[in-house]
């Protein structure tokens, strides 16, 4: 018996268009490079060239969230690009709670990745396990 059920569809595609608009949103900020953008990146101890391959990261990735066949590949791009955020409030001496919003995104991003971890099998894999 086969659910006609639009419930997990419509979810991921609701979880897709969150993640989308959170990443295009930060990637716009650090392209325009807003004055709060420079200073993170700079207290990172980040040159100022790092801040735009994230932001080309985070567009990439929420790019590839829309593809046939890439969102578990844009999935962990960006879960990457999480954990490089997390990891770098934590080694600038940031408060826990300064890393959470990059915590709760890794999250979701690694819960999308593997509810399509399928994406990620070689196709000559999936074909001698069908």
């Amino acid at each position: 018996m086969t659910s006609t059920s639009t419930g997990p569809h419509f979810g991921g595609l609701l979880l897709r268009g969150l993640l989308t608009a959170v990443f295009v949103t930060a990637a716009g900020m650090k392209f325009a490079a807003l004055p709060f953008e420079v200073a993170v990146f700079a207290r990172f101890g980040y040159p100022l060239w790092f801040m735009y391959a994230v932001g080309a990261a985070q567009l990439l990735g929420a790019a590839l969230l829309w593809g046939r066949g890439t969102v578990a590949h844009g999935a962990l791009l960006l879960a990457a690009v999480m954990v490089g955020a997390a990891f770098s409030h934590l080694r600038a001496g940031d408060p826990v709670v300064m890393a959470l919003p990059a915590l709760l995104l890794l999250g979701l991003l690694a819960g999308l990745a593997y509810m399509r971890r399928g994406e990620l099998m070689p196709a000559s894999l999936q074909a001698s396990r069908a």
